[in-house]
């Protein structure tokens, strides 16, 4: 048995397009006016998505001011959103051998939501931004409840992989999502996967 914490957008749901227009649009409503286009956002996702925001100057109020303003403006557009083709059987498909979590930098009530839409009830957590802003601690801190066993983070960002490798885990990342695979190998992936199927073929024989 392995603990396995996914990412949520990119990994699980294909997001980018609501991401990028309603993320952006909180922004420049609360005067963060650097982020426009899809291009912007993902630059974001090169570290943690927050510390890259005050690193440009934005107090910690105002990125929470942002991430409440986004819940309402992504609600709107939830039931748009389409989970990646595999990923609800191969989610399955690793739950039945592993503690089974999302660490997010979405919110856990929005991620939940589209979960339960999907018919996906596998996790034991979805740990999303509202309760920690930092990875590292959500990892740091799901690993505390399951010490003793291999820990495995997936992601589909350079930030993810090297978030999960400074919280100690074995990094995987996955190249259907927002960043190329090129960009992932910059944050030195321990594994990359292509499809969903391959992903559930690799850990349920670990």
């Amino acid at each position: 048995m392995a603990l396995v914490m996914f990412d949520y957008d990119g990994v699980i749901v294909d997001s980018l397009d609501v991401f990028t227009s309603r993320f952006t649009q909180a922004c420049r409503e609360n005067g963060f006016k650097e982020v426009n286009v899809a291009k912007d956002v993902l630059s974001l996702f090169d570290g943690n998505v927050y510390e890259s925001m005050m690193r440009r100057g934005l107090a910690e109020t105002t990125i929470d001011n942002i991430l409440e303003r986004y819940e309402v403006l992504q609600g709107e557009q939830l039931a748009e959103l389409q989970l990646f083709n595999g990923i609800r059987e191969a989610l399955i498909r690793i739950s039945v051998k592993h503690q089974v979590y999302v660490i997010t930098s979405n919110l856990s009530s929005a991620t939940i939501r589209i979960l339960n839409q999907n018919g996906i009830d596998c996790f034991k957590d979805v740990i999303g931004a509202e309760k920690e802003k930092s990875k590292i601690k959500k990892i740091h801190n799901t690993m505390a409840i399951h010490p003793g066993i291999p820990a495995y983070y997936v992601g589909d960002t350079k930030g993810d992989m090297i978030e999960g490798k400074k919280a100690g885990t074995q990094t995987i990342g996955v190249t259907w999502g927002w960043h190329s695979p090129q960009k992932i190998k910059e944050g030195s992936p321990d594994y990359l996967v292509n499809t969903p199927e391959e992903l559930a073929d690799y850990l349920v024989k670990v």
